[in-house]
C-alpha cells in the first residue's frame, strides 16, 4: 500500500488536501476556485509581497484597508477572516500556488523533552521528497515562488545558523545585518554605544577568546553610501520612474481589492436580508438569529480606505523627472527612514566585509549583488 501511495505521489496524482483557491471538479481535476474574489485576493497577497518584501508588512497593508483573507473552516466552507502573520505566510510558502504537487514537506523529529512524542518539523526546500511541477493551475510561476521563499528566509535574522541578513530595521547604522568580519569570516553586529560601531564578537561569545575587532561606523557608512550612490547615478531616472510605476500598480491592485471586498459584503448583506424575509415571522428562534446576521452584515459594509482613485497627473510626472541628479539629497533627507535607506542599499549590495588595519585604517570591501 505504501509503494502504491508513493507511486501515485511521484506522478502527482495523489489526492492531497488543496489550499484555499484550488478545488477539484466532479471529474477530480484540480482547477482554480471559480470565486473571482478568492482568486483576486490571493493574487493581491503575492503582488503586495513582491513590492513590500515582508510578511508583516503585507499583513499590515491588508488590515489597514480592511481586506480580509479567504479561509476554509473545519467543515470546508469558505470564510473571510482578518489577515494574520500565519495566514499570509501559509499562502506565500505553499508550493501549490506555483502549480507544483509536493509530497514530503515535513518530517518527524525527536522532541527535546524526555518522553515526549516526536514533533513534525518542515524540511528545507531542497529536501522535499517528491516535487512535480506544472501539476496544478498556478497563481505564480516557480521562479517567483523560489524568490519569495528566498526573501522570507533572508528576512529571518538567524545569524549563527543560516547567516541571513534579516529584515531592514530602524537604527542609524547602515550596515546592520550585512557587515562581515574579514578576519574570522563571521557576522559583525551593530552596537549603538560610543557613537555606534560594528563589532565582531563571535569568537568571544562562542569560544571565550578576545573579540576580533570593532570599527567606528560613521565613516564606514559614509563611504559605503557614497559608493552606492555613485553606482546608482547612471540609472537614477529609470529607477525613479520604475519605482513610481510599481507603486501605482500596487495602489491600483489594492483599490480593486477593496472594491471587490465591498461588493462581497454587499452581497452578504443582501443574502442575509433575503433569508430574513423568507423566514416565518412566527418562528422567533429562527428570525432572531437571521435578523442578527443581517445587522452584522450591514455593519460591515463600511467602504475601505483603499477605494481612492490614484491618478498620475502631469504635475507628478514632471516632479519625477525633476528628481534627476538629486538622489544624494533624497538619500540624506530626514523624511526618509533608516529602514528605507537600508532596504534600498540591499537592492544592490549583498554584504560589506570590514577589516581594521594599522593606524585606524579601515578597509571596506563591498560585495555587489548579481
Amino acid at each position: 500500500m505504501t509503494a502504491g501511495l508513493l507511486a501515485k505521489a511521484e506522478r502527482g496524482e495523489l489526492a492531497l488536501m488543496l489550499p484555499i483557491g484550488l478545488v477539484r471538479d466532479p471529474s477530480g481535476v484540480v482547477v482554480k476556485d471559480p470565486n473571482m474574489a478568492v482568486q483576486e485576493r490571493l493574487g493581491l497577497v503575492f503582488q503586495t509581497f513582491l513590492q513590500l518584501r515582508s510578511v508583516a508588512k503585507v499583513m499590515r497593508a491588508l488590515n489597514e484597508r480592511s481586506l480580509e483573507l479567504p479561509r476554509c473552516d473545519r467543515h470546508g466552507d469558505l470564510r473571510w477572516t482578518r489577515a494574520t502573520l500565519a495566514a499570509v505566510a501559509a499562502i506565500l510558502k505553499n508550493p501549490a500556488y506555483a502549480g507544483a504537487f509536493v509530497y514530503g514537506r515535513t518530517r518527524f523529529q525527536p522532541s527535546k523533552r524526555e518522553g515526549a512524542s516526536p514533533q513534525k518539523a518542515p524540511r528545507p526546500i531542497e529536501e522535499w521528497r517528491i516535487v512535480v511541477k506544472d501539476r496544478y493551475p498556478a497563481y505564480i510561476d516557480w521562479p517567483t515562488y523560489e524568490k519569495i521563499r528566498t526573501v522570507i528566509r533572508d528576512n529571518r535574522a538567524e545569524y549563527m545558523r543560516t547567516k541571513t541578513r534579516g529584515t531592514p530595521r530602524d537604527g542609524e547604522l547602515l550596515l546592520h545585518g550585512i557587515a562581515w568580519c574579514a578576519r574570522c569570516g563571521h557576522k559583525m553586529y551593530a552596537r549603538y554605544k560610543s557613537g555606534g560601531e560594528y563589532v565582531c564578537n563571535h569568537l568571544r561569545s562562542q569560544a571565550g577568546l578576545p573579540a576580533c575587532q570593532h570599527i567606528r561606523a560613521a565613516r564606514i557608512d559614509a563611504a559605503v553610501a557614497d559608493a552606492f550612490l555613485t553606482a546608482l547615478a547612471p540609472a537614477e531616472l529609470d529607477a525613479l520612474s520604475r519605482s513610481r510605476r510599481i507603486q501605482q500598480q500596487m495602489d491600483n491592485a489594492l483599490r480593486v481589492g477593496a472594491e471587490r471586498e465591498l461588493e462581497r459584503k454587499r452581497y452578504t448583506a443582501a443574502l442575509a436580508e433575503r433569508q430574513f424575509n423568507r423566514a416565518d415571522p412566527d418562528n422567533r428562534l429562527v428570525t432572531a438569529e437571521l435578523e442578527r446576521r443581517w445587522e452584522v452584515a450591514l455593519a460591515r459594509q463600511t467602504p475601505s480606505k483603499a477605494i481612492t482613485q490614484v491618478t498620475m497627473s502631469k504635475e507628478i510626472n514632471n516632479k519625477v523627472i525633476s528628481l534627476t541628479g538629486r538622489l544624494p539629497q533624497i538619500w540624506s533627507d530626514k523624511a526618509i527612514s533608516d529602514a528605507h535607506r537600508k532596504a534600498l542599499l540591499r537592492c544592490l549590495v549583498e554584504k560589506v566585509v570590514l577589516d581594521r588595519g594599522e593606524h585606524d585604517l579601515a578597509l571596506a570591501r563591498m560585495v555587489w549583488r548579481g
